[in-house]
């Protein structure tokens, strides 16, 4: 029998979200809400400045940021 305690999965682990912080999107997030390929999002971010915030390896999104750059 194993007696340690279960890892939590990948899902709860990434998007942990206090009452004054924002859950941030991932890449995939981004290209659902603007209804394109996450090649398109990357391009947007390199080249189009789109928002993005680097935690460690991983680039992630404030929703309204993202939001506020395809309004204007």
């Amino acid at each position: 029998m194993n007696d340690s305690p279960a890892l939590p999965s990948p899902a709860s682990s990434t998007r942990t979200e206090s009452p004054a912080e924002e859950t941030l999107w991932t890449i995939d997030d981004v290209a659902r809400y603007a209804r394109c390929s996450v090649r398109h999002v990357t391009t947007l971010r390199e080249q189009q400045g789109l928002p993005f915030r680097k935690l460690g390896h991983l680039v992630r999104f404030s929703p309204e940021a993202v939001k506020q750059w395809f309004e204007d």
